[in-house]
Parts: structure tokens; C-alpha cells; sequence
């Protein structure tokens, strides 16, 4: 059994080899595993991903799914995984993203350990060309947004936050917080939203969710979204955030954000700005695609209403208690 003062990172991988290698690298450069212990939970990987972590880095502990059970189920093995080993807490990690400060996690401990009253702890990540990729995010009708997304850093997000979540990219949370507000929501698999998400439930729980400028790590965001097509991945995007607020936004919020983003979305099916400039909209050629697409990201929502009702009555009775 580790020690109960360990802290366990889980990193989901799907056929990220050469980013899972570059990640592992820097975090061992950059650590020892006395103070933070790994645990990889790899998606039935077939491009050498566990052969390589195997060889390179045995001090990893190695989970195997027999399929790709997506970002929410793979860290939910993790997590789970920590937490029966002693891990008093637990550190998503990407597996794209670089360490490139070498006191990266005493900082984001140290945060942590500053106010009981904070559950959750996350830090900037830029892209590569250097630009703001997460500065903390803010949650509003329109979805969930990374403040300074393709900014340059200019200083700006310096200073210790209070924010509405923190990426899952880089998310630092109290096991007995998780004990308290329960895994990510895997009815958000494969992927979006499961990180705000948890976020949220932290919140109602009464515990901060804090952005901290420090560390500044470099993320190469998405490397096993973009292996989907744009399209599947604006979909699950759209199916995501429709769970989100439906879960989560209050019901007066729920009735404006269908009422001014929904409804407006679901006539663009049909209409759009007309090119000749003699009329304000024309009839759009691909509606009947545009129409199937908004439908399909509403459908599981529907079918599940039910279940999605039940978890709100929990998170609202939560709130008012």
C-alpha cells in the first residue's frame, strides 16, 4: 500500500505514443515518483504505446482496456486506481502535455495546501507557438471558455484565481474530495465537458476551484481528439455541452440558452447570410445535413433525460441545503 500522503498523476492514452514519451520524460526530469507516483490507463493502443512505456518507463504503473473507452472511463480506472493504492490526491494529466518547470508540482501543491476550502487546483497552459491555450475558464450561456485562449501572454493572468474550472488537462484534486462529489460523469464519454463538469459538482460541494499561473506548461492540445474528423468532433462537442447545462444550469438559464442559442441555431439549419446581398438570408443548400447534425446532438440528451433529471435533482438539493 503507498503512502497516504502520495499523489498519483493518471494519464489516459490512445495511440499517443511519441507524446505519452515526450510527457513521461519531462515529468520525470522534473519529479521523482516518491513524491508523485504514474499510473497510465492506455485505450487499446496498436502503435506501441504500452511496449514503449513498458521498456522505457517501468516505474509506470500499466492499465490495459481491451477497446477505447474514451477520456472520462480511462481516468475514472485511474482514479479508482489511485485511490485503492492510498493516493491522498490525484493529478489528470494529458498525455501531450510538457513539463518545462522544474518546481511544476510543489507549485500546484502548494496551492492546493493553502485553503482546506480549495478542492481543485489547475495551471496555464500555452500552446507551442507560445500563445495562451488555458488561463482558467469561465462558464456562460454560450459553454464553457478558456480565458486567453490564442492570446499572447502578456501578464495578464498572473495572479492566483477563483475560477469556474480548471482543463482536465492539468487538474489537481483532494481524493476525498472525489469521495465526496463522486468520478467524472461518464455519460459524457467519449470526450467534452467531463473536467467542467466536475468542476461544477466541486463548487456546489462548497470548494474553490483555483487557477494558479504557475506552473506555465506547454500543451499540444488535442493530439487524440484530432485524430477524429472535425465533424465527430463537433458533434460530441455539441452532445456534451447539451448535457452540460441541462444538468447543471439553472432552469431559467436552461429556457434562455435554448431560447437565444438553440432556437437560433436550429433556424441557421435552414437559413444563412446571402451571398448576393439582395436578400438578408437564403435557404441553405445542405439544410437537411445541418438539421440531422442538430438533431443527433440532441437525441441522447432526450433519451436520457430521465437519468439526467435524477443526477440534477441531486447536484440542486445539494445546493439548497
Amino acid at each position: 500500500m503507498a503512502s497516504h500522503s502520495i499523489t498519483y498523476a493518471v494519464i489516459a492514452n490512445w495511440n499517443g505514443k511519441k507524446q505519452l514519451q515526450k510527457c513521461l520524460t519531462s515529468f520525470f526530469a522534473n519529479i521523482t515518483d516518491l513524491e508523485c507516483k504514474v499510473v497510465v490507463v492506455d485505450n487499446a493502443s496498436i502503435d506501441g504505446s504500452t511496449e514503449m512505456l513498458q521498456e522505457k518507463f517501468p516505474n509506470v504503473e500499466l492499465i490495459k482496456n481491451v477497446e477505447n473507452t474514451g477520456f472520462s472511463r480511462a481516468n475514472n480506472k485511474g482514479i479508482r486506481h489511485a485511490i485503492t493504492n492510498g493516493a491522498k490526491n490525484v493529478l489528470l494529466l494529458n498525455n501531450d502535455v510538457e513539463i518545462t518547470d522544474g518546481n511544476w508540482f510543489h507549485t500546484l501543491m502548494g496551492v492546493l495546501n493553502s485553503d482546506s476550502r480549495i478542492g481543485i487546483v489547475g495551471c496555464k497552459l500555452l500552446y507551442p507557438n507560445g500563445k495562451i491555450q488555458h488561463a482558467g475558464g469561465i462558464i456562460n450561456l454560450s459553454g464553457g471558455h478558456n480565458r486567453g485562449e490564442n492570446e499572447v501572454d502578456t501578464g495578464r493572468y498572473d495572479k492566483i484565481d477563483f475560477v469556474d474550472f480548471v482543463t482536465g488537462a492539468v487538474l489537481l484534486i483532494r481524493s476525498d474530495l472525489i469521495c465526496k462529489i463522486g468520478l467524472l460523469d461518464e455519460g459524457f464519454s467519449p470526450l467534452y465537458y467531463e473536467d467542467v463538469d466536475w468542476c461544477v459538482r466541486a463548487r456546489l460541494y462548497g470548494f474553490k476551484v483555483a487557477y494558479s499561473p504557475k506552473p506555465t506548461l506547454v500543451h499540444y492540445c488535442g493530439s487524440s481528439a484530432n485524430r477524429l474528423n472535425q465533424q465527430v468532433k463537433m458533434f460530441y462537442l455539441r452532445r456534451s455541452f447539451i448535457r452540460f447545462f441541462l444538468l447543471n444550469f439553472q432552469l431559467a438559464d436552461i429556457i434562455k440558452r435554448i431560447v437565444k442559442f438553440e432556437t437560433r441555431i436550429a433556424i441557421g439549419c435552414f437559413f444563412g447570410r446571402s451571398k448576393n446581398k439582395k436578400l438578408p438570408v437564403a435557404l441553405r443548400s445542405d439544410a437537411s445535413s445541418r438539421l440531422r447534425f442538430f438533431v443527433k446532438a440532441w437525441s441522447p440528451n432526450i433519451r436520457h433525460l430521465k437519468e439526467i433529471m435524477a443526477l440534477r435533482k441531486q447536484r440542486f438539493t445539494i445546493t439548497y441545503n
